[in-house]
């Protein structure tokens, strides 16, 4: 007569395949939150990038061209904020404005502003 339940065998090899499905689950789990986070920074430097682009399409008299950089915090999160104003003509201006957080998320947007005269631009 035959006893029943598992042989030791039948039991290390169920605990191994729980253990590799599990450990896939983990890494998988953890890719996923690496890349919820690295779309919530890109998120929340693309907002900074929009508004410094809007405070500076808002400006009157229009600025003059000009180059900074600034430390900048949203959602608690630190990032850097380089702005750059440059002639790109005789009546057209192009602002760049570039977000990073270390070197993992950057952001850069760019904007071409013309002109139909001098007055215009003030």
């Amino acid at each position: 007569m035959r006893a029943r339940g598992f042989t030791l065998v039948e039991v290390l090899v169920a605990s191994v395949v729980m253990v590799v499905v599990l450990g896939v689950l983990a890494l998988t789990l953890q890719h996923f939150f690496r890349g919820s986070r690295n779309l919530e920074l890109r998120q929340d430097a693309l907002t900074l990038a929009v508004l410094e682009v809007g405070d500076i399409e808002s400006a009157v008299p229009f600025p003059e061209p000009f180059s900074s950089e600034r430390t900048d915090t949203i959602m608690g999160r630190q990032f850097s904020v380089r702005t750059t104003l440059a002639w790109s003509g005789d009546r057209t201006r192009l602002l760049t404005v570039r977000v990073s957080r270390g070197d993992s998320i950057t952001v850069e947007l760019a904007r071409q502003f013309s002109f139909n005269s001098q007055e215009d631009i003030r």
